[in-house]
């Protein structure tokens, strides 16, 4: 009798660098997570995976192009573990979207401090009280979240509303610490902070991508 013999389901990986390798540009992690019907975070996990072994390249934005080598490669793109490498963490499955990372960014950002940061007014010069999504109990920390897309779609629009932020945030009174966290935007953000890094005058800068939390100024 003659063995059956089965296809092999593709991995992540695979999956990702054989879109990358058929689409033949940079894609960001939302395009790949739409077109391959896969929450962002574990795409964003992947492909820096893939970055560590040296098969795709990312840039600052999330976006992620494959490597000379796979683009020459026959057909196949199939992606090879090598020997002894440790094996892929688990990736949250749960995607972050611009109504669910406020919520996320306070889940986030509380642990880190050790407080509970909520939804609060802060005071500015004179007496003006201002909502912000990042506030500790006794306003010593006080914090937003901005979600670029939201905020024009041109890259002078954007870098517009990145000044309006830490203006408002870099006013609030009686604050220790005053700081912004972004969840998108990653390339007029580095842009902008090439340009204007001295405005921010103590105000901090960080941006979340799933669980990963980065300082950036």
């Amino acid at each position: 009798m003659k063995a059956r013999t089965f296809s092999s389901v593709p991995t992540l990986e695979e999956r990702i660098v054989e879109h990358l390798r058929t689409k033949g540009a940079s894609l960001d992690d939302g395009e790949l997570a739409e077109a391959l019907g896969v929450h962002r975070p574990a795409i964003a996990e992947t492909c820096r995976l893939l970055e560590a072994r040296g098969l795709v390249v990312r840039n600052m934005a999330g976006g992620t192009r494959p490597v000379t080598a796979i683009m020459t490669q026959a057909s196949s793109a199939t992606v090879v573990t090598a020997p002894g490498s440790a094996p892929a963490p688990a990736v949250d499955d749960k995607g972050t979207t611009k109504s669910t990372f406020p919520d996320h960014a306070r889940r986030v950002l509380s642990a880190r401090w050790g407080t509970t940061l909520q939804c609060r007014h802060a005071v500015l010069p004179g007496g003006v009280a201002h909502p912000f999504e990042l506030v500790s109990g006794n306003g010593r920390i006080v914090g937003d979240v901005v979600w670029l897309a939201d905020r024009g779609r041109t890259a002078d629009a954007r870098s517009a509303a990145i000044a309006e932020a830490v203006l408002i945030v870099g006013h609030v009174t009686n604050a220790d610490r005053r700081f912004l966290v972004f969840g998108d935007g990653w390339d007029v953000l580095s842009r902008w902070l090439a340009g204007y890094r001295l405005l921010l005058d103590g105000v901090e800068l960080w941006f979340l991508d799933g669980d990963r939390l980065e300082r950036l100024a």
